[in-house]
C-alpha cells in the first residue's frame, strides 16, 4: 500500500492531505505534530480564546474526518529524515516509512536574544502558549 507522511499537523499539513484526497490518493496518509491538539484555527488564540469568549473546540480546522481518513501521531517532534530508508524519526524514538513525504512545518516565533531569558515575555503561536496566558 502506498503511504504518504506529512509532517506539520497544523493548517499547512491538514491541506496536504484533503489535497491528497482530493486527487484521488487512496493510500495511507500519517499526519505528524508536535503539539497535542489537530489542526486549529491561530488568529483567534490571541483575540477571542485569550478573552474566553471561545474555548478549544471552537478553533478546530478539521470537519472532514471520514473523508480524510488519516492516521494523526500527535504530541511528539520529527527530529530528522533518512532518505535512504525513507524514515522519519521521531523524538520519542519511534520511526515512519515514508515512501512519500510532505514537509509542511509552518513557521516558528523569532525568539530576540536580548529578552530570551526574559520571565515576562512570552511567545503566542500554540494552544499551549494561550492557555499560560489565559
Amino acid at each position: 500500500m502506498e503511504s504518504l507522511v506529512i509532517v506539520g499537523a497544523s493548517l499547512a499539513g491538514l491541506s496536504a492531505a484533503r489535497a491528497a484526497r482530493s486527487l484521488g490518493f487512496g493510500g495511507r496518509v500519517v499526519i505528524i505534530g508536535d503539539e497535542l491538539q489537530r489542526p486549529y484555527d491561530r488568529p483567534p488564540l490571541s483575540k477571542d480564546f485569550l478573552a474566553g469568549r471561545i474555548e478549544v473546540a471552537d478553533l478546530t480546522l478539521e470537519t472532514d474526518t471520514e473523508a480524510l481518513d488519516a492516521e494523526w501521531i500527535l504530541g511528539t517532534r520529527a527530529v530528522s529524515f533518512d532518505p535512504s530508508t525513507r524514515t522519519v524519526h521521531l523524538a520519542d524514538g519511534t520511526t515512519v516509512h515514508a515512501p512519500a513525504l510532505v514537509i509542511a512545518t509552518g513557521a516558528s516565533p523569532r525568539t530576540l536574544p536580548q529578552i530570551a531569558d526574559a520571565t515576562n515575555v512570552v511567545s503566542l503561536r500554540t494552544i499551549a502558549d494561550a492557555q499560560k496566558l489565559r
